[in-house]
């Protein structure tokens, strides 16, 4: 099953949206809570910060893992415009 086919947006939108996730959170940490828990993986990820990833626990392999290929490859983008 495609990730477009499971109801996620992709390419440019999913960048869009990580961004504006990513600014809200360096805006006030706490926002982080009202993210699904994929969408505080990538925020968590994008900002290098693990201690953002949710339920206190995930390795940096698992949260790739979690992520799938689109979303890390929209992730990384995201961080690279951001250095």
């Amino acid at each position: 099953m495609t990730t477009e086919a499971m109801g996620r947006p992709m390419g440019a939108e999913v960048e869009q949206r990580i961004a504006a996730m990513v600014a809200q959170v360096e805006k006030d940490a706490k926002h982080i809570g009202v993210f699904s828990t994929g969408e505080q993986i990538a925020i968590a990820l994008v900002l290098d910060r693990a201690e953002l990833f949710p339920h206190g626990g995930y390795t940096m392999l698992e949260a790739v893992e979690r992520l799938g290929p689109d979303w890390i490859r929209a992730a990384l983008r995201v961080q690279r415009r951001r250095e």
